[in-house]
C-alpha cells in the first residue's frame, strides 16, 4: 500500500531499518501515555522536542531489540554476505554476524546491538537528526553505530498513528506509518502493553516484513 521506489546504494535499506527498529528502541519511564495512541504521539514529541526523555518513556529498549534481534542478526548476515556496510561498529556486528555459531556470540552480538541502540537514540533524538535539524555540535562519536546518522538525507521522521487493531488485557496492537525522506512511508504493526500505568511499544510486529519491503525497494 505505501510503496515508494528508493534508489539508495547497496546496504542503505539495512541502515534505514537499523534506523526505524532502534528508533523504536528505547528506555526508561518519566511520563505516562494513558492510551496506545498516546503513546505514539508522545514518541514523536519526543523526535519533533529533541527531548529523549519523551520520547523513551514510551518504548521499551531490552524487549524492542530483543524481540527484533533474531530477525537483525539474519539481515546482518546476509548483508555481510553481499559486502555490508563499513561504518565504525557496523563493521564489527557484521564480522560476529557472518561467524555465529552458538548461543555464546549471539548473546554477545544482541548486547553490543543493545549498546549501539542507546548510544543512536540518544544522539539521533537528542542531537536533532530524526527531527531533520541535526546539530553539528552533538556529531556521532567516531567508531559507533550512531556515524551512521551523518549519513542519512536530513529530513523529518515521523511515525503517524493508524487504527488501534486490538486491546485486551493490558496489550495492544495498532497499526502505524513511518516516514523517512529517503524510504517513504512503510506500514507498521506495533505491539504496546500496559506498563506502571501507562502504555508503552515493546515490539515491532512485522520487522520481516519490513526488510523484505525494503529489500524489495532496493532492487527497483
Amino acid at each position: 500500500m505505501f510503496v515508494t521506489k528508493s534508489h539508495a546504494k547497496p546496504g542503505r535499506c539495512l541502515c534505514f531499518l537499523l534506523c526505524l527498529v532502534l528508533l523504536m528502541a528505547a528506555a526508561g519511564v518519566s511520563r505516562a501515555a494513558d492510551s496506545p495512541r498516546a503513546a505514539l504521539v508522545q514518541a514523536q514529541q519526543g523526535i519533533d522536542r529533541a527531548d529523549s526523555d519523551l520520547f523513551t518513556a514510551v518504548v521499551d529498549v531490552s524487549s524492542v531489540v530483543g524481540r527484533a534481534s533474531d530477525d537483525l542478526i539474519a539481515a546482518l548476515r546476509e548483508q555481510a554476505a553481499k559486502g555490508g556496510l563499513e561504518d565504525g561498529n557496523i563493521a564489527v556486528l557484521l564480522a560476529l554476524a557472518t561467524s555465529l555459531e552458538g548461543a555464546g556470540q549471539a548473546a554477545l552480538l544482541r548486547s553490543l546491538l543493545i549498546t549501539e541502540v542507546k548510544n543512536l537514540v540518544a544522539i539521533g533524538i537528542n542531537g536533532g537528526y530524526f527531527a531533520g535539524k541535526p546539530d553539528p555540535s552533538l556529531s556521532p562519536p567516531r567508531n559507533s553505530l550512531a556515524s551512521v546518522l551523518n549519513k542519512m538525507p536530513v529530513g523529518r521522521r515521523e511515525i503517524i498513528p493508524g487504527a488501534l487493531l486490538s486491546q485486551q488485557n493490558g496489550k495492544a496492537r495498532m497499526a502505524a506509518t513511518f516516514k523517512d525522506p529517503e524510504a517513504g512511508a512503510l506500514p507498521l504493526e506495533l505491539v504496546l502493553e500496559q506498563q506502571n500505568g501507562g502504555w508503552r511499544v515493546v515490539e515491532i510486529a512485522n520487522v520481516k516484513t519490513l526488510f523484505h519491503e525494503a529489500a524489495q525497494r532496493n532492487r527497483n
